[in-house]
């Protein structure tokens, strides 16, 4: 299918345009095995980068403009690179990969075509491969050196301007993913580690038959998160005398003897400007977001949230461990215990999610779980290779699909 779409892809840039691209970039999705938002209070992950990908065809042009067109999506615009605006909403990651490199190649502009394998707000960091790909391609094509570390940092500003405080996973996995292998990421201090996949372990993604946009009241839930555990980690902070560093977050806290006991006596739910009363941090260390804004008076859930995110931190331990071992059975019970932790105190999947997951189960899955950060979209299911096809059979039984197979793959390339 890759091959395919690459061929694709260069065929009706050719049309499109009445030349062939200069460069095209390659930018798999992914899917988080394990480690659920996490990445935001700088705790692990481990993801994998899927052969389903995203590929970004370009050529340079020395007007100043960006036009961008996609096979997949209607809207076809031409954005300024002194004024960028998005027409359509796929095309503010353009925008953001472009208010990113507005220092680099002054006065080039460039003609973009977008096609891509992966489904849409499902889930699986198509918005993040599209964020990659843009900024690949447009820098390729001005002969800038492709370092695919710098991409990733800038691409995660670029995606927070979107209006989700999101962490660095997606980017960073996106980036430096092998096959056969998943990433172990750790963000405090930031390092990476390839954890190979063992043989007798296939992994399936099953569309919940909801979107899992980032936008409206799933963008807003999800910052309600990040400012939730900024509050803990504050809260807890507090109790035990630590001082925290910018931005807060809980990993600073994670190590804390007897966290977990803390954590339970948390409030449920908090408002920012009580907090900020109450102790000697900031409001706006609180509610201060890339570009949205947050209601200091909202109550917002603290101890559900550290109380996943901490145990979910554990998990990623535990499982790696498990993969490492081929301990496979261990490994389906943690993606069982981080589904109902997200469920539970997260509170971040839906019924849908949680019905595919238990079709998923009872078709042989060894463990099953939404994969992203929810509130619609895909899950993921760990099973030995003979059960894939009566997994993904009963998973599109249970919400209509899709569901398919998914394996590691190589991260961001040029083509």
């Amino acid at each position: 299918m890759t091959h395919r779409l690459e061929s694709d892809l260069r065929a009706a840039f050719s049309a499109a345009y009445g030349f062939s691209p200069a460069v095209v970039a390659r930018a798999p999705g992914r899917v988080n095995l394990i480690g659920e938002h996490t990445d935001y209070s700088d705790l692990p992950v481990l993801p994998m980068a899927i052969e389903q990908s995203l590929f970004v065809a370009a050529t340079p042009s020395d007007d100043g403009a960006v036009e961008v067109r996609s096979m997949d999506f209607p809207g076809a615009a031409t954005i300024s690179r002194d004024d960028p605006r998005a027409i359509e909403a796929w095309q503010r990651y353009i925008v953001g990969a472009l208010g990113q490199i507005a220092d680099v190649a002054p006065g080039k502009g460039a003609k973009l075509l977008v096609a891509s394998s992966l489904p849409s707000t499902g889930g699986l960091s198509s918005s993040s491969a599209l964020s990659m790909g843009t900024l690949a391609a447009l820098l390729a094509a001005w002969g800038e050196p492709f370092d695919v570390a710098a991409i990733a940092r800038r691409a995660i500003v670029a995606e927070r301007h979107v209006g989700v405080e999101s962490g660095g996973m997606d980017q960073t996995v996106i980036a430096f993913g092998k096959a056969g292998n998943a990433l172990r990421i750790d963000f405090r201090p930031p390092s990476r580690e390839l954890v190979r996949l063992p043989e007798g372990v296939s992994f399936v993604v099953a569309s919940s038959g909801e979107d899992a946009p980032k936008g409206g009241s799933a963008r807003d839930a999800y910052n309600e998160r990040v400012v939730g555990a900024r509050i803990a980690a504050a809260m807890i902070a507090d109790q035990v005398g630590v001082d925290l560093d910018l931005p807060l977050t809980l990993a600073q806290v994670s190590t804390v003897d007897v966290v977990d006991i803390i954590v339970d006596g948390l409030p449920e739910k908090v408002a920012p400007q009580e907090v900020a009363h109450g102790t000697e941090v900031q409001l706006q260390h609180f509610v201060q977001l890339t570009t949205a804004s947050f209601d200091h008076m909202a109550k917002v859930p603290v101890k559900r949230v550290a109380r996943h995110i901490l145990s979910e931190a554990g998990r990623v331990d535990e499982a790696q461990v498990a993969l490492e071992q081929g301990d496979l059975r261990r490994f389906g019970k943690l993606l069982d215990e981080s589904h109902n932790s997200l469920r539970e105190d997260m509170r971040c999947s839906t019924a849908a999610l949680d019905r595919v997951c238990a079709a998923m189960r009872r078709a042989g899955a060894l463990g099953a779980r939404l994969t992203g950060a929810g509130f619609g979209g895909f899950a993921l299911a760990a099973c030995h290779p003979a059960s894939v096809a009566a997994v993904v059979e009963a998973a599109i039984a249970a919400t209509g699909g899709p569901a398919f197979e998914v394996r590691a793959s190589d991260g961001l390339e040029l083509l």
